[in-house]
């Protein structure tokens, strides 16, 4: 799924983050799962075409997609997600 979203240029990065354990209710059972977190970098502009290419990968019925908007940073990492972005 990263290197879909990087490909098709949705992402200009996404860190992946492995195994990570997750204790949440579904379907009136608490469930544990080894899940993989990803952080994907984007364009506001972008977010409506990630979200909806996550749903059609991701094998879970309902993914965690979770959205945080970024108020400052390094400009020339702006700047690059720009350029690749494009």
């Amino acid at each position: 799924m990263a290197e879909q979203l990087v490909q098709l240029k949705l992402a200009a990065c996404v860190n992946i983050l492995p195994e990570v354990e997750s204790i949440y209710m579904w379907q009136g059972d608490v469930t544990t799962a080894t899940e993989t977190k990803l952080l994907i970098k984007t364009k506001s502009e972008k977010m409506n075409q990630v979200i909806q290419t996550i749903k059609k990968l991701h094998s879970y019925e309902v993914p965690e997609i979770q959205v945080i908007d970024v108020a400052t940073g390094n400009l020339a990492y702006f700047n690059w997600m720009d350029e690749v972005l494009n």
